[in-house]
C-alpha cells in the first residue's frame, strides 16, 4: 500500500511525510502498484545450466539502439542490430520506465538483439528487480529457444546489478522478466541467423500481452516468418491472475487510500494526538521522509456504499508526478454514511494480507518503495478499525458479548440493530488473520508499538468466535451460503484459537454447519437453499468446505470436490463462458459477492482439491470482469491496449470526469443476445472488497508472493 501523512478532517496541515518512491510503480494509492515489489520472488530454477555471472554495478548504458528505419520502436519494441549487423559485445537495459512509450512500462530495450555465436550479452537492471530467464523447459515453461541451447535465468536483479550469457547455440532464444512476464516485459536474441526452431514456433503456449508483445518482436526480425501462423494471444490463466492482482489491488487502494467514503483518519483529537505521536515514530522506524501522495484519505471505517464518479478532474499525476487524492475523493452526498461490520472487515483483512506479505519481501524489496513504513500504516489501520468497531463498541450490540449490529452513522448512532452471520462471519475471517498479525512478530503491527496489544486482539476473536457459535446455531441459519461464509470464517478463527479447547469448540461448530450442508447436497454436488445465484452458493459452500478442513478434526473435502464439481460440471456456460445464475436461466446475474464466491471455489479447486479449473476461471474472469464490466475502469500497470476486451481508463470511463477503477454492484448477461449490460452501478463495499479478497488469492502471485492462496494458517509466519 501507498503510505502518507494525510491531513487531518478540520484542514489542518499534515506532518511530514515519506519518500518520493512514486519513480517506481509500486504506489498502490494512486492505482500504480506493486508488481515492482514482487520482483524478489523468483530463485534458482533446479536443472539451469550457469555459463553467466552477475555483477554489481553503478554504470550507465552507452549503447545505442539502432531501430529499422521504416520503424522508430518504442523501447520493449525496438532492435539492435541485424542480418547483416551483428553485435560484438551488447548491453540490454531491463528497464523500468517513468511511463509506458507503446510496450508497457517494463520493458527490455533493446528488445530484439543481433548477435554472432560465442557473443556475450549484458544486462542491466533499472528501477526495481528484474530478472533474465529462458523460456525453457528445464525451468518449467514452453521451450522457445534452440533444442540443443541451456537454459540460463538471472535469478533476482536488484537495481545496478548486471547479468552476462554467452549464447553459443545460432538460432533464436525468446526469455522474460519472471515479476514482469505478464506485463509484457520479454525479449528476443538472434544468434546468427533465425534457423527455425522452436524460438521462431507459433505461440500457442503463451498468451495476453507477453504473447503480444513477444509477437511483436519476433515479426520485426528480418527474414522471420512464423510458418504462416500469427499466435492467438489467447487470454489464459496466466493473465487473469494477473488482472485479478491488479483489479483487487485497484479496489482496496481506492476504497483505503483514495475515495473518502468512509470515517477518515484521524477523525477525532484524541486520534489527532496519537497520529501526532505516532506516524513520526513510523517514519523514523522507515527511514523515510516524503509521501508519494498528496492529500491522501486513510480509511479507518469505510462505508457501505458510494458512487465512484469522480468530481472533479482527477490528478493522477501532478507537477511532481504525484497523484492528488483530494481530486479523487467520492461525492460524499452519494455515499451510504453507514458502517457495517463486513465492509469494515473485508477492507482491513485486505490491507493485513498486504502488510504480511510486504514483510516477506523486505529483503527484497528496494528501499523506495518503503515497504516497512507501508505495512506499518495498514497495520495500523487495521488495529484502528478494530478499535473502532469492538474496542470502542460502535459495532457491539452491547457489552455482555461479542454479537454485532449491522449498521453504524457517525451522526445518528447504530441504525440497525439486527444481528446477521454474514457481517459475523467477516468478522471471524478479518480477526483471525489479525491474531496471526498481533501474535507472529510483523514488523507492521510491532512497529512503533501495537495499537492494542495481542493479547486483546485474541481475546476479541475468541469472544466473537464464542459468540457465533452461541447466537448462530447451524440448524438455525437462514441459508446455505450463510453456512459457507461461516465455515470459511471458522476455519480462519479455530486456526487461531486462544487454547484447544476452543479450537476443539469451533471444529465441533464447522462439522455442525457440514452437516446442515451435507442434507442440503443432492446426488449431483448441487447445494439447495442458498443464493439466487446458484454458482455463488456452490463456490461459497465448497470454498467454506475446504477452509474449514484445515480444523483438526474436520475433514469435508470429499463434499466439496462435488459441491465445486456441480458448478464446474453443470453451471458452466461454454459458450457464455460464464457461469448461469441457474440451469435454466436465459440471462445470468452476477453481483461482485457472486463473483467472490465463485472465485472463492474456483481457488479451493485448484489450491486444496486438485481439480483442473485454470482455463475456467480465466473464461470466467475475461468475461465477466472484462467484457461485462463487473470492474469498470484500469489503471495503465494492467492495461493491454490489444486485449480483445479492454477496460477505459478513469478519466474515460463514464461521467463527466470519469471514475475510479473500483467494481460495479451487478452485471447481467442476455444468452439470447449474447450481450453483457451493467445493471447496478453502486460500489459496494462489502461486496468488492470480499471480491478483492477472493481475487488476491486466486491471483498470479497466489501461493508465491501472497502466501497460501487465502488458506486458514498458511499465511502466518514471517519468513
Amino acid at each position: 500500500m501507498t503510505c502518507w501523512l494525510p491531513e487531518s478532517n478540520d484542514g489542518r496541515a499534515p506532518l511530514v511525510g515519506v519518500t518520493d518512491s512514486n519513480r517506481r510503480r509500486f504506489l498502490i494509492a494512486s492505482g500504480i502498484a506493486m508488481s515492482s515489489a514482487l520482483a524478489g520472488c523468483s530463485g534458482s530454477s533446479p536443472g539451469t545450466e550457469d555459463t553467466t555471472t552477475t555483477t554489481e554495478t553503478t554504470t550507465t548504458s552507452t549503447q545505442t539502439t539502432t531501430q529499422p528505419t521504416d520503424d522508430p520502436a518504442p523501447p520493449g519494441a525496438d532492435q539492435l542490430g541485424g542480418p547483416d549487423d551483428p553485435q560484438a559485445a551488447p548491453t540490454v537495459r531491463a528497464a523500468t520506465l517513468s511511463e509506458d512509450q507503446g510496450a508497457g512500462r517494463f520493458v527490455f530495450t533493446p528488445a530484439v538483439v543481433w548477435i554472432e555465436p560465442g557473443t556475450t550479452v549484458t544486462w542491466e537492471s533499472e528501477g526495481t528487480t528484474h530478472t533474465v530467464t529462458a523460456y525453457h523447459t528445464e525451468l518449467d515453461k514452453p521451450h522457445r529457444v534452440p533444442e540443443d541451447a541451456a537454459a540460463f535465468d538471472s535469478r533476482d536483479l536488484q537495481p545496478g546489478q548486471t547479468y552476462e550469457h554467452t549464447f553459443e547455440t545460432p538460432g533464436v532464444y525468446n526469455y522474460y522478466c519472471t515479476p514482469h512476464e505478464g506485463l509484457g516485459m520479454v525479449g528476443v536474441v538472434v544468434v546468427d541467423s533465425p534457423q527455425g526452431g522452436p524460438g521462431v514456433s507459433p505461440l500457442s503456449e503463451l498468451s495476453g500481452t507477453a504473447a503480444s508483445h513477444l509477437d511483436r518482436q519476433l515479426t520485426q526480425v528480418a527474414g522471420l516468418a512464423l510458418s504462416g501462423e500469427r499466435p492467438d494471444p489467447a487470454y489464459g490463466w496466466q493473465a487473469a491472475t494477473w488482472d485479478s492482482y491488479w483489479y483487487s489491488l485497484y479496489n482496496m487502494s481506492t476504497n483505503i487510500a483514495m475515495s473518502g467514503n468512509g470515517i477518515t483518519f484521524p477523525a477525532t483529537e484524541e486520534q489527532q494526538a496519537v497520529f501526532e505521536e505516532r506516524f513520526p515514530a513510523m517514519l523514523k522506524a522507515a527511514d523515510q521522509d516524503r509521501p508519494p501522495v498528496d492529500n491522501p484519505n486513510l480509511n479507518m471505517a469505510p462505508f457501505t456504499t458510494g458512487d465512484p464518479h469522480f468530481t472533479q478532474k482527477p490528478v493522477l499525476s501532478g507537477p511532481d508526478g504525484r497523484p492528488d487524492a483530494s481530486t479523487l475523493q467520492w461525492d460524499p452526498e452519494q455515499s451510504s454514511k453507514v458502517v457495517s461490520p463486513a465492509s469494515l472487515a473485508w477492507t482491513h483483512l485486505k490491507g493485513v494480507t498486504w502488510a504480511k506479505n510486504f514483510q516477506n519481501h523486505f529483503d527484497v524489496l528496494p528501499e523506495s518503495l518503503a515497504a516497512e513504513f507501508r505495512s506499518e500504516v495498514l497495520a495500523t489501520l487495521a488495529q484502528l478499525g478494530i478499535k473502532f468497531s469492538l474496542a470502542d463498541g460502535n459495532l457491539r450490540a452491547n457489552e455482555e458479548n461479542m454479537l454485532l449490529v449491522s449498521g453504524f452513522n457517525p451522526k445518528q448512532g447504530v441504525v440497525d440493530d439486527q444481528p446477521r452471520p454474514a457481517h459475523h462471519a467477516a468478522m471471524l475471517w478479518f480477526l483471525g488473520d489479525m491474531v496471526s498479525l498481533a501474535s507472529g512478530g510483523w514488523f507492521g503491527y510491532e512497529n512503533p508499538e501495537p495499537l492494542i496489544p495481542a493479547p486483546k486482539i485474541q481475546t476479541m476473536a475468541d469472544g466473537l468466535g464464542k459468540t457465533v457459535m452461541a447466537a448462530f446455531p447451524p440448524q438455525d441459519l437462514p441459508d446455505t451460503r450463510t453456512m459457507g461464509a461461516l465455515l470459511g470464517g471458522m476455519g480462519w478463527y479455530g486456526t487461531h484459537a486462544g487454547s484447544d479447547e476452543r479450537a476443539a469448540k469451533a471444529a465441533e461448530y464447522a462439522n455442525g454447519l457440514a452437516a446442515q450442508i451435507e442434507a442440503s447436497v443432492d446426488a449431483n454436488g448441487k447445494v439447495a437453499n442458498g443464493a439466487a445465484n446458484q454458482a455463488a452458493t456452490q463456490g461459497i459452500v465448497g470454498q467454506g468446505l475446504v477452509w474449514a478442513s484445515q480444523l483438526d478434526g474436520v475433514d469435508h473435502t470429499g463434499l466439496a470436490s462435488e459441491v465445486v464439481g456441480y458448478m464446474v460440471d453443470s453451471l458452466w456456460d461454454e459458450s457464455a463462458g460464464t457461469f448461469k445464475s441457474t440451469p435454466d436461466a436465459s440471462t445470468y446475474t452476477i453481483t461482485a459477492r457472486d463473483a467472490g464466491d465463485i472465485t472463492g471455489g474456483l481457488n479451493a479447486a485448484d489450491a486444496e482439491l486438485g481439480m483442473s479449473v485454470k482455463p475456467v476461471f480465466a473464461r470466467f474472469f475475461d468475461q465477466t470482469m472484462n467484457r461485462g464490466r463487473l470492474q469498470r475502469a484500469e489503471r495503465p500497470a494492467s492495461r493491454d491496449p490489444e486485449a480483445e476486451h479492454t477496460l477505459p481508463l478513469p478519466p474515460n470511463a463514464g461521467g463527466e470526469f470519469g471514475q475510479a477503477a473500483v467494481y460495479n454492484a451487478e452485471v447481467t448477461y442476455d444468452t439470447g443476445a449474447d450481450e453483457w449490460s451493467v445493471t447496478d452501478p453502486t460500489f459496494r463495499t462489502e461486496e468488492s472488497l470480499y471480491l478483492s479478497n477472493q481475487e488476491i488469492w486466486i491471483s498470479h502471485w497466489g501461493g508465491d508472493f501472497y502466501q497460501g492462496r487465502g488458506v486458514p494458517g498458511k499465511t502466518d509466519t514471517p519468513e
